[in-house]
C-alpha cells in the first residue's frame, strides 16, 4: 500500500480520535455526568460504531479526556504574586484558584462518580491532591507547614472538595463562597 494512502489513513485516525475525546469532553463540561456512547457519537457527529472501533474501552477515553483537562489545567495556572507575605498572597490567589476549580468541578463529579472502577481516574485523582498540596506548600513558609494541624486545615479549606461544598451544597454564589474562605484563611494565616 502507499504510504501516501497509510498517511491518509492515519490522518483520519488521529482525526476523529480527537473528535471523540472532545465530544466526550464537552459532554462533562455542561455537566453529564455518565455521557454514553451514543451521547458522544451524536456530539461528534458520527456512527456509534465509529466511536466504538476508536475507543474499546472506557479507560482509555478517561485517559485522553484527563490529557485534555491537564491541558486546561496548565493553561490556566501560571500565576504572578504582588504581595511578599504568603498570607497575603494566599488571599490574592483565591480567585484564580476558585475560577479553576469553577472549570474543573464538572470533571471532579464524573471522576468521584467512576473513581470504584476506573484505576485512570483514581490516579489522576491523587495526583491532583498532590499537585494542590504542592501548590500550597510553595506558598506557605516551612515553620508553618512544620504545624500540621494547621497546615492540613489549610490543605481542606483550599481544596477542590471545599470548594464544591460551598458553592452546591451550601448554595453561596462564587463571590460569597470566596469571602467565605477568606474569613476563614485570616483565622487559619493571621
Amino acid at each position: 500500500m502507499k504510504a501516501e494512502v497509510l498517511d491518509g489513513r492515519r490522518n483520519r485516525t488521529v482525526t476523529t480520535r480527537k473528535k471523540i475525546v472532545q465530544a466526550f469532553f464537552e459532554l462533562i463540561r455542561e455537566g453529564h455526568l455518565e455521557p454514553t456512547a451514543e451521547d458522544v457519537s451524536v456530539r461528534a457527529k458520527m456512527g456509534i460504531r465509529t466511536v466504538f472501533r476508536h475507543f474499546d474501552d472506557m479507560e482509555t477515553l478517561y485517559g485522553q479526556v484527563n490529557a485534555e483537562m491537564r491541558k486546561m489545567v496548565t493553561a490556566m495556572l501560571p500565576f504572578e504574586y504582588r504581595s511578599v507575605r504568603w498570607q497575603e498572597r494566599l488571599l490574592e490567589s483565591l480567585e484564580a484558584r476558585y475560577l479553576l476549580f469553577e472549570a474543573m468541578t464538572p470533571f471532579f463529579m464524573v471522576a468521584q462518580l467512576h473513581r470504584h472502577k476506573s484505576a485512570v481516574i483514581n490516579t489522576n485523582v491523587k495526583h491532583a491532591n498532590e499537585l494542590e498540596r504542592t501548590i500550597l506548600k510553595n506558598l506557605i513558609p516551612k515553620e508553618t507547614q512544620a504545624d500540621e494541624s494547621r497546615f492540613e486545615a489549610l490543605c481542606m479549606l483550599l481544596s477542590l472538595e471545599a470548594w464544591i461544598r460551598l458553592r452546591r451544597e451550601q448554595g453561596l454564589s462564587f463571590n460569597s463562597a470566596m469571602v467565605a474562605v477568606q474569613v476563614a484563611l485570616k483565622a487559619l494565616a493571621p
